[in-house]
């Protein structure tokens, strides 16, 4: 009805979904460690519907994480 009151900062956006991320983690450790199963794997959509963004932006997180773990490891 409202809408959207309050405009996120893209500062304040990136630590919410980094927050959200961490979560789904953890959610999902918990899961397997209580089911002694291993970890589900999650879609980009799966994952963009948990945090509330697009699967862009989840592509574009991804994209930039591996980047930092090859220059990591390299």
């Amino acid at each position: 009805m409202f809408g959207n009151l309050i405009e996120e900062t893209p500062e304040v956006r990136n630590m919410r979904i980094d927050a959200m991320l961490k979560e789904l983690v953890v959610e999902k450790a918990l899961e397997a460690i209580i089911s002694d199963d291993e970890p589900k794997g999650l879609s980009r959509t799966e994952i963009a519907e948990f945090v509330g963004c697009s699967r862009e932006t989840i592509r574009r997180i991804e994209k930039n994480a591996l980047s930092k773990m090859k220059k990591h490891w390299a």
